[in-house]
């Protein structure tokens, strides 16, 4: 429970980094555009950037520790 609950919190501050602490190479997928919108939002760039990179790491925290609990995400 530990150990997903870290990935969990992991994804919540930067999505993908769960999934990269888990070895899950898929974790890039949410990495890169994560820190790309990221990013965007501190620069105020794009106005929608907060919102949307905070649904990728709700989203990217609940796949983590879906993984780590039954050993399958729910994507």
């Amino acid at each position: 429970m530990g150990r997903a609950l870290f990935a969990a919190g992991l994804s919540l501050v930067l999505a993908g980094l769960g999934h990269i602490f888990l070895g899950l190479r898929r974790g890039l997928w949410f990495a890169v555009p994560s820190a790309i919108l990221l990013y965007l939002a501190f620069t105020e760039a794009y106005e929608l950037a907060d919102a949307v990179f905070l649904s990728v790491g709700i989203f990217a925290a609940f796949d983590a520790f879906s993984f780590a609990k039954r050993g399958h995400g729910i994507i």
